[in-house]
């Protein structure tokens, strides 16, 4: 990691103008399919229908999917951007070849449920790249953005890995669980990926 250390007024001013490019579209929605990656239970992949409406306005139909941290899907830094928060700069790096800056917020409000988010943001596109979350009901996430545009703030791929210690197994997952063997907590895989492709973008700015 290299470079130099942003003030905090130039680490909220690159936050805000990411709050910025989503601020210009009214409402969107979009197909998305749903890979989902745990080792102990197969999941077949799922399409589902994605909605956002502006400010911070998200919705997706997606039964079955009890391992999924939903939060993850919600763009949820929308509402993280447009609450009181503390930003810290915390460096640079290159993620997938475009050069980044890592700031961390920190929510002010006592009932949110994001304790700390880190965020790599493209400095040039002015865009997320990659997002850490630590919450208090469901663990931690990262989540890795992926995007086929230049001029888009939405992504057309989401990497989203997780600790599923924390999230609630439906009847199958435990059935599986105990048909493969699964003796001991510890012996219990730790970590699950969900995959989300976006497509046929639907968008309406303001």
């Amino acid at each position: 990691m290299i470079g130099y250390s942003l003030s905090a007024q130039d680490a909220e001013s690159l936050l805000k103008a990411v709050g910025q490019n989503m601020d210009k579209i009214s409402r969107f929605e979009a197909d998305a399919l749903v890979k989902v990656d745990v080792d102990f239970i197969n999941i077949k992949d799922r399409k589902m229908k994605v909605r956002f409406e502006s400010p911070d306005k998200f919705s997706f139909e997606a039964e079955g999917l009890a391992l999924l941290p939903k939060k993850g899907l919600q763009m949820d830094y929308l509402q993280l951007l447009k609450g009181k928060y503390t930003a810290i700069d915390v460096g640079e790096e290159l993620v997938k070849n475009r050069k980044t800056r890592i700031i961390k917020v920190i929510p002010e409000a006592e009932d949110s449920d994001v304790i700390l988010a880190q965020l790599w943001i493209d400095t040039e596109l002015t865009r997320i790249m990659r997002m850490k979350t630590y919450t208090r009901k469901s663990g931690s996430y990262i989540i890795d953005f992926e995007y086929n545009t230049n001029f888009r703030p939405l992504p057309d791929l989401l990497t989203v890995s997780f600790e599923i210690n924390n999230m609630a197994f439906p009847s199958k997952a435990m059935n599986e669980m105990m048909t493969k063997g699964f003796q001991k907590p510890d012996s219990i895989p730790k970590k699950a990926t969900v995959i989300v492709q976006y497509s046929n973008y639907k968008i309406v700015n303001k």
